[in-house]
């Protein structure tokens, strides 16, 4: 975050253009595919639970409903 934008700025920022605030302060590593096992650490041959994918609308998710 540059000193010229304001912890407010970035989040009016982000929610104008749809973006999270990470995405907005080029912090995209937060964005990357996060997969989630129940044993924490996974084993050999493991699936995960549960993915977290990033929705932001500069990685080409569908704006929110209601925009």
């Amino acid at each position: 975050m540059s000193a010229a934008r304001t912890v407010a700025q970035v989040r009016a920022d982000a929610e104008r253009f749809g973006r999270s605030g990470e995405c907005e302060l080029d912090e995209h590593s937060f964005c990357h595919p996060q997969d989630v096992y129940v044993s924490g650490t996974p084993f050999p041959g493991e699936r995960p639970v549960f993915s977290l994918r990033c929705a932001c609308a500069c990685h080409n998710a569908p704006p929110p409903e209601g925009r």
